[in-house]
């Protein structure tokens, strides 16, 4: 067989057998194509015999450089046949000379010595001329296994480009059925608004018709009052006599007039009655869209190197399988582990006290870089602060040149911290506990507390700021959440914080003085307020084990702890007095929290399971 070709039966093929040496006249392109050519070139660089229309084709489509001769010029030159070491033998590495036929074993020299004894044992020389026909047959098998392998490739792409193409589609899919709910809103809301106002308008011309008798009613009160105050003063008996009798027969009527206006006076507010249907949209959650997967199984009966009388021909079968798989990551909700309230541990705590010249530290943001190393900034005294899990300071505090406020650990060596002069600073933490900035970031908006969101973006919450959430990536490009819709209040200076879940798309923001935590779905729009009497001035939030939201409630000394969702799972008293903000590692099974008392300030490790 020449390199890279094969010889397929029924072709008209002169050769000449001498050792390992072939000539070959027949096209090999062709001979693989089963049909019959003849040879009028050789390619002395691929060593293959072409025909015309191959040799054009040659050198078009196979990369490297060829020289074509014609056959006829090279005459009947042998053409050795590269076997690429399949005539060698493997143990010894010699020439394969022989066969024993007791073993079916190729052998070389030293091969034949070590089976003497056989009684079959036969030169190839001798019987190799016998193998004509059974080499044809097995290239004939040969090239139907290609045809097969070929096809099965073939099959294996037109899979890929139709998966592809499937799931290129999806995106498409869920936009069309998205636009089409945001324009059925959007049909509901103006018709909403419409009826609102025309309602609206009815109501004030209804309590503008009050009003106005009312007034009339009023301005009588108002002229009798001026008179009779006077004459209760300096009026003589007979004026006051008179003033009496008017004053007693008008409150009659005046009486009917107010008692009557009472009863047609009614307070109206609006608000509004979604469908049944909608809000069971909402209980679904992720399930609204659903991932359907079909499955064909091609089931072929490979071609037998030795084939019988009976063998059936290759026969193709399809079994298809449907099921429903949820977009979402997480396991299907009939699965997956209920959330259940944690049990916290005492592990460490130390007092926060003044030394030296320092102000006393006031820790306003804690964070976990990835190998268990806890970050403070203490704005107080303008430092970052590296420690161990024993809470005991590692190397030197870093020293800004302005007041910190929060930390997150952006990667295993990096941290943003946010600064008083509208500034985030990403400072490097080596092993060895050295902290250097590398850059600084220009927020256009005073900023307050920081989280993680995703490797490119950070949430941070803002005041002086009508947009009291905003996303800020690693390059300074701020951006806002387009689909939440916040409780357009303005917050001043540590009235708000926020954390977010990224998992559940879900935000968080802390309403000191409101002692609310709101909670906002960013992909689907939606919005929780969570009141309860134990949230009281929240503070610091994080993400918590399950990715739940661990919340400080300073009023209260303790955490309230509540799903994604904005349901309230449990709440644990602290030994603290006013905590104030808190972390966990990315175990979820640490959690740090420091407190605002002044005097009184912690900071405490916990386990937490």
């Amino acid at each position: 067989m020449a390199e890279g070709g094969h010889i397929d039966a029924g072709v008209d093929v002169s050769s000449d057998m001498t050792g390992d040496r072939i000539v070959i006249r027949s096209c090999e392109p062709c001979m693989r194509k089963k049909s019959a050519s003849t040879a009028y070139v050789i390619c002395k660089v691929c060593n293959e015999h072409l025909c015309g229309p191959c040799s054009h084709l040659h050198e078009i489509y196979k990369p490297g450089q060829h020289e074509l001769v014609v056959i006829e010029h090279v005459g009947s030159a042998p053409v050795e046949v590269n076997m690429k070491g399949m005539n060698m033998c493997q143990e010894h590495g010699k020439t394969i000379k022989f066969f024993c036929e007791d073993h079916s074993k190729l052998c070389c020299s030293t091969c034949a010595f070590k089976h003497r004894k056989c009684d079959n044992v036969d030169e190839l020389t001798n019987i190799s001329s016998q193998e004509g026909q059974e080499l044809n047959h097995l290239n004939e098998t040969l090239l139907k296994l290609e045809n097969e392998s070929g096809s099965i490739i073939a099959e294996c792409k037109l899979s890929e480009d139709v998966l592809s193409e499937t799931i290129a589609s999806i995106a498409k899919q869920v936009d069309e059925m998205r636009d089409r709910i945001i324009e059925l809103f959007d049909k509901a809301k103006t018709k909403m608004i419409e009826e609102a106002d025309d309602f609206k308008a009815d109501e004030m011309k209804r309590l503008c018709e009050i009003n106005k008798f009312s007034s009339n009613v009023k301005e009588d009160i108002n002229e009798l009052l001026s008179v009779s105050s006077a004459l209760v003063e300096h009026g003589t008996p007979q004026q006051k006599y008179i003033i009496a009798k008017i004053i007693n027969e008008k409150i009659k009527g005046v009486e009917t007039h107010i008692t009557e206006q009472r009863s047609k006076f009614i307070t109206s507010t609006v608000s509004l009655d979604f469908s049944a249907h909608l809000l069971s949209l909402f209980k679904e959650e992720d399930g609204i869209v659903k991932l359907q997967v079909e499955r064909h199984r091609m089931h072929t009966d490979l071609v037998q190197t030795c084939p019988t009388e009976n063998q059936e021909s290759s026969e193709v079968k399809q079994e298809t399988t449907t099921f429903n798989k949820s977009m979402s990551c997480s396991s299907d909700s009939a699965l997956s582990a209920p959330i259940k309230p944690v049990t916290m541990d005492l592990l460490v705590s130390v007092d926060i006290k003044q030394t030296g010249d320092d102000k006393e530290p006031f820790l306003t943001g804690l964070d976990f870089l990835p190998d268990g190393r806890l970050v403070a900034v203490d704005n107080k005294n303008c430092n970052c602060i590296i420690m161990d899990d024993q809470l005991k300071i590692l190397g030197t505090p870093y020293k800004f040149n302005t007041n910190p406020r929060d930390v997150v650990c952006l990667s295993q060596s990096e941290l943003a911290v946010t600064m008083f002069d509208k500034t985030v600073r990403l400072l490097s933490v080596s092993p060895g506990n050295a902290i250097e900035m590398t850059r600084q970031i220009n927020t256009s908006s005073d900023v307050f507390s920081i989280y993680f969101m995703t490797p490119a973006h950070m949430v941070l919450s803002t005041y002086d700021d009508s947009r009291p959430v905003r996303m800020i990536t690693q390059a300074g490009v701020e951006s806002d959440f387009d689909r939440v819709l916040f409780n357009n209040k303005t917050y001043k200076f540590a009235e708000s914080k926020c954390t977010y879940v990224p998992s559940k798309n879900t935000l968080v923001l802390t309403d000191r003085y409101a002692h609310t935590v709101y909670v906002y779905d960013t992909v689907k729009g939606t919005s929780r307020a969570v009141t309860d009497e134990n949230i009281q001035e929240p503070r610091g939030a994080c993400v918590g084990p399950g990715d739940t939201v661990l919340v400080c409630s300073m009023m209260k000394d303790s955490i309230v702890h509540l799903t994604a969702d904005g349901n309230i799972l449990g709440t644990y008293p602290l030994d603290m007095k006013w905590p104030y903000t808190l972390c966990m590692n990315k175990d979820r099974n640490r959690l740090a929290v420091s407190n605002g008392a002044p005097g009184e300030r912690k900071l405490r490790m916990y386990k937490v399971s």
